[in-house]
């Protein structure tokens, strides 16, 4: 392992620190073969200032060492992430040799991270804060997302779905297949909904690809028949539509339907919402409005449509699509959104509750992205870094305050 030679400022004077060494007993605690008098070592450091204290459990959570790894790409930057994985498969039998592997990994992540300065800039200046509302989101169980769903077949059977339950939707759809009588025409549908603090994606029959965020669902058929696709959704989902030309794929979301033509795009229409945005990405797609009318809005990629539930129309505009669909690809990204709009959308992720303290703090427009697999504090803080604003839990609820208040 390579010297990364980084420095941090102690009492006002430049200490170097090893910072292999603290990798290494962290990846010694990690894998329970630290010894007595090294625990007491990086218990001393961490102990050291409220800053190592963070580091240390930042870096032994082991779903964010988990995020870190996939977006660095550690093992071989060439290699597509999919090959790592085939790799390390590979290496599951023995269990022990795969574990030694498993936390190679992790131990590589933390390295990684050091030589790209994660301990210089993990923390903003005002490190007592961050801190505070850590430990309060970590006494309330408020906690980073996961992958669950709900999977509701059509005889009304609910099965619980996880990141180790990918494959079985598809041993799922076979069963139903061969249990379903030849005479029987009817089209079985299903539904897959996530709960708050939840995500899952589906590849549906036709080799369609569906992400769906917190907190919402997808309607869909085991089969697709009678010469075309449609699927329902309410929430938030990102497609990515097989081609077919023979079979056309609509979307329905509340009073709009999407009609699309192999593509990829974003539908983003919470019940709770007055506004559905959709936004294309590649491809090309038509916005249908129930609204008696038979006229089409064809959207072409780098375009958002903004349909309006109030008084049923439409606007079109231009915009940079990875501002909408960096939810799927591990980052929260608010781009001139108001606070009220941007806790829902964390609120939905990590499962809270909050008020604000003073209602027109609801208005404050932000602009700015966070890592969509981290604790909620560091989003807390990013948005406590740009004034005027703080945070506290108070009954396992997040309340929003007004620190320009406080400070008159």
């Amino acid at each position: 392992m390579d010297k990364c030679d980084l420095k941090k400022t102690k009492n006002g004077m430049n200490t170097p620190i090893d910072y292999e060494r603290i990798v290494l007993l962290i990846y010694k605690r990690i894998t329970g073969t630290i010894r007595t008098e090294e625990s007491a070592e990086l218990e001393a450091w961490r102990k050291a200032t409220p800053e190592n204290d963070a580091v240390y459990r930042k870096l032994t959570d082991i779903r964010f060492l988990e995020h870190e790894y996939r977006r660095l790409h550690i093992i071989d930057p060439t290699r597509p992430l999919e090959d790592m994985k085939a790799r390390i498969r590979k290496a599951s039998r023995p269990k022990r040799h795969r574990n030694r592997i498993v936390m190679l990994l992790t131990v590589t992540s933390i390295a990684a991270m050091l030589c790209f300065g994660y301990f210089v800039n993990i923390h903003p200046s005002h490190e007592e804060v961050p801190l505070t509302i850590a430990r309060q989101l970590e006494a309330a169980n408020i906690t980073v997302g996961k992958t669950q769903a709900i999977l509701t077949l059509d005889d009304g059977t609910e099965i619980n779905l996880d990141d180790d339950s990918l494959r079985n939707i598809h041993l799922i759809a076979q069963r139903q297949a061969q249990e379903k009588p030849a005479d029987d025409l009817k089209t079985r549908i299903n539904k897959l909904t996530t709960p708050r603090g939840g995500e899952f994606k589906i590849t549906l029959e036709d080799s369609t690809e569906v992400w769906l965020n917190a907190e919402s669902q997808l309607v869909y058929p085991e089969n697709f028949n009678n010469g075309e696709r449609r699927v329902t959704v309410t929430g938030e989902a990102y497609f990515k539509v097989a081609k077919d030309s023979l079979r056309p794929f609509y979307v329905k979301s509340g009073d709009m339907t999407v009609r699309v033509y192999g593509t990829e795009f974003n539908i983003n229409a919470y019940t709770e919402e007055n506004r559905i945005y959709t936004t294309l990405v590649s491809g090309s797609i038509a916005l249908q409005p129930h609204d008696g009318s038979k006229a089409e809005l064809v959207l072409t990629p780098g375009h958002q449509a903004i349909f309006l539930k109030n008084d049923r129309s439409t606007s079109i505009r231009s915009i940079d699509t990875r501002t909408v669909t960096g939810w799927h690809k591990g980052r929260f990204i608010f781009e001139e959104q108001n606070l009220e709009q941007i806790m829902r959308a964390l609120s939905r992720w990590y499962n809270f509750d909050y008020e604000f303290e003073d209602a027109s703090l609801a208005n404050i427009v932000f602009k700015g992205s966070a890592p969509r697999y981290a604790d909620l504090s560091e989003a807390l803080s990013i948005l406590e870094k740009s004034g005027g604003i703080g945070f506290r839990v108070q009954n396992e609820k997040i309340i929003i305050t007004n620190n320009n208040k406080q400070n008159d």
